[in-house]
């Protein structure tokens, strides 16, 4: 046997790395088949965890954080105080394990691991953590668990370790816990923002307190860290009743975390939680409540507003604004398109602040969510404006529809009867422009008082037909002008005259009211 291990250790030391990571493989299935701790066998493997390739490395960390499973094994290689410092987040897994001995925490406490590591899970590895596990969550519960990198086999169904439960699983880690004082401000965090719903910074922050705080209740000294605390009924509030799902789920598997020790399930029962065992009687780490169906039970959301419902936006009174909005109104016209893009973009290098309006980007908005653009056409509106959507700007839109929009129920100034079969003629006629809306609040103004019903009515059908029949006879003078209109050369040379520098030309004068487009660009009318 001696010259064997002669030959092992020369190969585990060759020159060739294909070599010492095949002689660090045979001797990791030594160590698996064999059931007792040998020294010598152990001290070999501590040695490639200074092998200059980081194959080789892991291979020896993956092959010792599977024999530290054992009790006695993880006593050995404690006793020969490794240094794993220069292993950086390979050696972390095993740090976790050599805390969980009481050697193994001295001699770590004593090289000042402790405190580094305690400081960097207070501030920044709980984070991580919590993206750890519901990158595990999102790959196990997704109908197409295996992705192309095999990352989702990493996940076993086991909660990966945690540094605070590691740390409470012996009697001097709970004393160094206890006097740093983190636990106080993770039950500071849950009785405060337990209830969170909007605020995303928060509700990170409070998940990775629970999974701590879980962490440390599922050890064998942890449990009464919660008990001085008071917070499990606080835990219980948000398995149940939190309106974030995803919180909801993390305070379910702290809650199962709690009731994987005797006393943990024992306490949740108090409070009508019951831990699921094995036929053996041991626990099983899975915890329910016993009125199920109300614990599933998601509260209905508050219906959002009827969009069918007839809505406009007050018309703007900057003349600048109603060039532009009339060129975006175009834009859904496939004939006057290519026109009405040229305009756009001259007036965007010419006016480039307005741009900038968040006044005009509502508007703009608000003909997009009412009119049918193809996808290619919303998009070059939106890169035209120079807006980032933060939150001050969604607050400011937010503000701006309680303050533009109004209902066609609401009183609008007097127009003349004339003027208002007029309008609903040409509205009839603009439906690509969508002013249909204008049609609503045109009858609206007709209605009789104390009459809201029949009455209105009556007068709308009446509108209708009298506008039908002028329709109808606009439609055929125009036949019979068109009909003697001259040459197709006279016919684009009137369409050209329409035009002045690249632009449509427009008549403030004659535009839709209600919505501040105009109207020569759609009926085709020059000024």
């Amino acid at each position: 046997g001696g010259h064997a291990r002669i030959v092992l250790s020369k190969a585990l030391t060759s020159s060739y790395m294909d070599i010492r990571f095949f002689a660090t493989t045979h001797l990791g299935q030594l160590i698996r088949s064999t059931s007792k701790a040998n020294e010598w066998t152990l001290r070999l493997l501590l040695t490639q965890l200074y092998d200059p390739a980081v194959e080789v490395r892991e291979l020896a960390v993956q092959y010792l954080e599977e024999a530290c499973e054992s009790m006695d094994v993880l006593e050995l290689v404690v006793q020969m105080q490794p240094t794993l410092d220069h292993l950086g987040e390979i050696g972390h897994p095993l740090l976790l394990k050599f805390m969980s001995t009481t050697v193994g925490f001295r001699f770590l406490y004593k090289s000042g691991y402790i405190d580094r590591e305690m400081d960097a899970w207070f501030h920044e590895r709980n984070y991580q953590y919590v993206l750890q596990i519901e990158v595990y969550l999102a790959q196990v519960f997704s109908s197409n668990p295996q992705d192309e990198d095999g990352d989702s086999m990493l996940f076993d169904g086991a909660v990966p370790p945690h540094f605070y439960g590691e740390i409470a699983k012996t009697e001097l880690g709970c004393q160094v816990l206890s006097d740093k004082g983190h636990f106080a401000e993770f039950a500071h965090v849950i009785r405060q923002h337990g209830m969170e719903s909007d605020d995303l910074e928060l509700i990170v922050k409070l998940k990775s307190v629970l999974w701590a705080v879980g962490n440390i209740g599922g050890a064998p000294g942890g449990l009464p860290f919660l008990e001085e605390e008071g917070i499990i009924p606080n835990i219980l509030d948000i398995a149940e009743t939190s309106e974030v799902l995803s919180v909801r789920g993390t305070a379910f598997f702290v809650l199962g975390l709690i009731s994987s020790t005797t006393q943990g399930a024992e306490l949740l029962e108090e409070f009508e939680w019951e831990a699921t065992l094995t036929p053996l009687g041991e626990t099983t780490g899975l915890c329910v409540p016993l009125d199920v169906a109300g614990f599933v039970e998601i509260p209905e959301w508050p219906s959002p507003p009827d969009l069918r419902e007839p809505r406009w936006i007050q018309p703007t009174d900057d003349p600048m604004e109603l060039q532009i909005l009339t060129a975006i109104g175009n834009l859904q016209n496939t004939v006057i398109a290519n026109e009405a893009a040229r305009s756009l973009t001259k007036f965007k290098s010419q006016h480039r602040r307005i741009f900038s309006s968040i006044t005009l980007f509502y508007r703009v908005l608000h003909i997009m969510s009412t009119q049918r653009y193809r996808l290619p056409v919303r998009r070059y509106i939106l890169d035209l404006f120079d807006i980032d959507l933060d939150p001050d700007v969604m607050n400011a839109l937010y503000n701006l529809s309680a303050t533009f929009h109004h209902r066609p129920e609401s009183p609008t100034a007097s127009v003349s009867p004339s003027r208002r079969r007029g309008h609903a003629r040409r509205v009839e006629e603009n439906v690509g422009l969508g002013i249909r809306l204008a049609a609503a609040e045109s009858q609206t103004n007709g209605r009789v008082p104390g009459d809201r019903d029949g009455g209105a009515q009556q007068q709308a059908r009446q509108a209708r037909r009298a506008n039908g029949e002028q329709n109808q006879h606009q439609h055929q003078q125009q036949h019979q002008q068109h009909s003697v209109a001259g040459s197709p050369m006279q016919a684009r040379q009137s369409r050209a005259a329409v035009q002045k520098n690249g632009m449509i030309a427009l008549d403030p004068v004659k535009r839709i009211e209600g919505f501040g487009v105009d109207e020569s660009l759609v009926n085709g009318e020059s000024s």
